[in-house]
Order: C-alpha cells, then sequence, then structure tokens
C-alpha cells in the first residue's frame, strides 16, 4: 500500500469512526439515562445505577400504566401487519395471475395513494369515523392503518409473486391439485421470504405510526405506544428524562424481537426484492 493509500484509508477510519460516535452517542445516552435514577438533558455516567426507572413505569401515567401502551402497540401492529400481508398477498396474485381491463391504471392509483400524506388522509378518516361510530376504537385505527399501509406493501407482493412461475401452479394442477390447493401448497412456500418481509415492514410502519393514532384514539387506556409518550412532558416543559429513557428502550424491544424471528427469512426477501 502506497502513501496515498495509507492516508485514504486514515480518512475513510476517521470518518467512520465520526460516523458511529455521531449515532451512537445519543443511544449510549438513553441507556444511560435509564439506568440514573437522576437522570438529565446532560450527558454523564449516573453515579448509582438503579432500575428504578423501568420499575416506576408500572406507576399510572394519566391513569393508565406505560406497559400498557406497548401492550396496545403490539395488539395494534400484529393486527395490521397480519391483515395486511394477507390482503397483500392475495391482491398481489390476481394481478399476477390473470389480465383484466384497468389492471395499469390500478397499480399506478395504488402508487399515488401510497404517495400521500397521512396528514391529508388524517381529516376525512375522522369525519367518516365520527359519522359511522368508530372514533376512538382498535378495530377503526386498525383499519385505517391497514389500508395506509396496504398499497406500499401490495407492491412488494407483486414484485414477489411475479418472479414466481405460473407454471409450477399448472404442473400442480396437471398433477390434480386444485387452484387454491397449488397456490397453497406451491406458491406460498416459494413465497415465504416476500411474506416475513412485507409482515416486517407492515409491523414497523404501523408501530412508528403517530398522526392516525393521535387523531382516532382518544382514551388514554387505549392509545398505542407512539402517542403514549406524549404523557412523559409535562406541565410547563418539566421532562421526566429516566422514565422517557426507560419506556423508549421498552418500545424498541418489540421491534427487535420480531426481526429476530423473521431474520432468516427477511435477508433472503430484500435479497431478492433488490435482484428483480
Amino acid at each position: 500500500m502506497g502513501k496515498a493509500g495509507f492516508i485514504a484509508l486514515i480518512i475513510l477510519w476517521l470518518f467512520l469512526a465520526s460516523v458511529a460516535v455521531f449515532f451512537g452517542i445519543p443511544l449510549v445516552w438513553l441507556i444511560l439515562s435509564a439506568l440514573d435514577p437522576n437522570a438529565s438533558p446532560e450527558f454523564k455516567i449516573p453515579s448509582t445505577i438503579s432500575m428504578e426507572n423501568f420499575i416506576r413505569l408500572g406507576e399510572p401515567v394519566s391513569g393508565v400504566p406505560p406497559y400498557m401502551w406497548i401492550v396496545n402497540s403490539t395488539i395494534i401492529s400484529t393486527l395490521v401487519a397480519t391483515i395486511v400481508t394477507i390482503a397483500s398477498i392475495l391482491a398481489a396474485y390476481v394481478l399476477t395471475r390473470y389480465s383484466f381491463k384497468g389492471q395499469s391504471a390500478m397499480l399506478t392509483a395504488f402508487i399515488v395513494f401510497r404517495l400521500i400524506p397521512p396528514l391529508i388522509l388524517a381529516l376525512p378518516i375522522m369525519i367518516l369515523y365520527r359519522m359511522w361510530g368508530m372514533m376512538n376504537t382498535i378495530h377503526g385505527l386498525v383499519l385505517a392503518m391497514s389500508a395506509l399501509i396496504l398499497p406500499f406493501t401490495m407492491m412488494i407482493a407483486e414484485s414477489f409473486l411475479k418472479s414466481i412461475p405460473a407454471t409450477y401452479e399448472e404442473a400442480a394442477m396437471v398433477d390434480g391439485c386444485t387452484r387454491l390447493g397449488a397456490f397453497l401448497k406451491i406458491t406460498l412456500p416459494l413465497a415465504a421470504p416476500g411474506i416475513a418481509t412485507i409482515w416486517l415492514l407492515a409491523f414497523v410502519t404501523s408501530w412508528s405510526q403517530f398522526v392516525l393514532p393521535l387523531m382516532i384514539i382518544r382514551t388514554p387506556s387505549l392509545m398505542p405506544a407512539s402517542v403514549g409518550l406524549q404523557f412523559f412532558f409535562g406541565e410547563y416543559g418539566r421532562v421526566e428524562y429516566g422514565k422517557l429513557s426507560a419506556f423508549s428502550i421498552l418500545y424498541s424491544l418489540p421491534v427487535l424481537i420480531v426481526f429476530l424471528i423473521v431474520q432468516k427469512y427477511l435477508k433472503r426477501g430484500i435479497a431478492g426484492l433488490v435482484t428483480r
């Protein structure tokens, strides 16, 4: 390695170290603050390490234990991800196995709908939900978020199913399998990496949604964690940094757990999506 190459390597390592420090310091502060009974905005090593902030999350905030918000988020995100995955796979199967008039226009409409910011859709949804009596309900929130996420996941599902030759299903039907049987026994197993990718993307997107839950859910006991976080910011700008940090760590755990469970399929799914 020449002198120029050595200097370039040093610059690269300095750049990577700067990026690591830039993104690592907030995470370190979050962990230290969660373990500090006297946490503050300052970056400091706690004089005493304690789990007090995690234990205090069992105390009601606005009449609700903060753990309940994480449970609500888990239920809502799981329902949304499951509904969206099933609907995406079924819709993509029709789009990739059949041709019909207006198919291209339908796909374009889905893309355009996905580009609309959720804030623009929130007000019409609220008006409709008031008419239908679905405001402040979990099923109403699940339905709205499923509709918001579906166009994006359906395009991913369409890409995956398009890569699976229809001749596989035709061969199964020649051997006596029904179309439904061929779909369940041939197509779904082959599309497993794509299904895992779609489910995880829908789960994470739903988990981080803020606008729709804020507009639809008004009762603290029904709120997801993304909305419940606001209650850690008290009056007159007072913030409980320790509890907020502890809650933020717990808030991230379900997503990490889900990722670890589906990562085997996720790697294959993303790799397949990139190559298509």
